[in-house]
């Protein structure tokens, strides 16, 4: 498969010349680059370009194993699918906790960890960098700067509307590349919260969905809820 098959329509925003540069640049170290090599740019597979609605930009991917894999799974803050709730990352559990209504029962909220539905839905989730070397977190803040800069101001220019999320200063240095023809919403990066253990706002996600909703009719469903039916005793169960 060429780049430009796998990129798709991305291609109209995307300098694949830089691309290419980049995974030229990584392959002799690919064994130790979180995420793996493959997944690097996942989140442009999952999300195609003319399905993007939401920009959510971090830092850059998580840089530890677990079980002799990178954590980081190619979508910002995301962890795989399979991974146990008392092992999600720091940075997910905030967003989480922030996302969830607690005034729902937790037998009732089923959140994805992969964070795929986002993607599917078309919220694109990337870093300002989008690797990282192995235990060594920003390593490649450098590597990526031309490429991520490049991206956002041709999809600013590209695509009107759409709602850039900026989480923390790292990202938030993005902001002149974003066109006035779409919207900007600006928080501290999860990282924050979870280190100082306070809660981040739950607005933001209304914020989102508000401006969503006032486009075409419909926000991002979040996480999913399991439906309550009545049975003959009249007794609830989840279904």
């Amino acid at each position: 498969m060429t780049i430009e098959e796998y990129f798709g329509d991305w291609c109209n925003v995307i300098d694949t010349n830089e691309v290419k540069k980049i995974i030229q640049r990584l392959l002799p170290s690919k064994s130790s680059i979180c995420p793996n090599l493959k997944d690097i740019f996942k989140a442009f597979r999952l999300c195609p370009l003319h399905n993007v609605r939401t920009v959510l930009i971090g830092q850059d991917p998580y840089f530890t194993y677990r079980d002799n894999k990178p954590v980081a799974t190619g979508l910002a803050f995301a962890n795989s699918s399979d991974t146990p709730k008392e092992k999600y990352s720091p940075s997910l559990e905030v967003l989480k906790e922030s996302i969830i209504n607690f005034s729902m029962p937790h037998n009732r909220i089923i959140f994805d960890p992969s964070l795929e539905k986002w993607e599917e839905q078309g919220v694109l989730l990337l870093n300002t960098a989008l690797s990282c070397e192995k235990g060594k977190p920003s390593s490649h803040m450098l590597l990526w700067r031309p490429f991520i800069t490049s991206l956002i101001a041709n999809l600013s220019k590209y695509t009107s509307g759409i709602v850039y999320v900026l989480m923390g200063s790292s990202a938030q240095s993005l902001e002149p590349y974003i066109g006035k023809n779409n919207y900007v919403i600006r928080c501290r990066h999860p990282s924050y919260y979870a280190r100082t253990h306070i809660k981040m706002p739950s607005s933001i996600w209304q914020e989102i969905n508000n401006i969503l909703i006032g486009q075409n009719g419909y926000g991002i469903e979040w996480y999913k809820e399991n439906k309550i039916k009545v049975t003959e005793r009249n007794e609830e169960v989840f279904c």
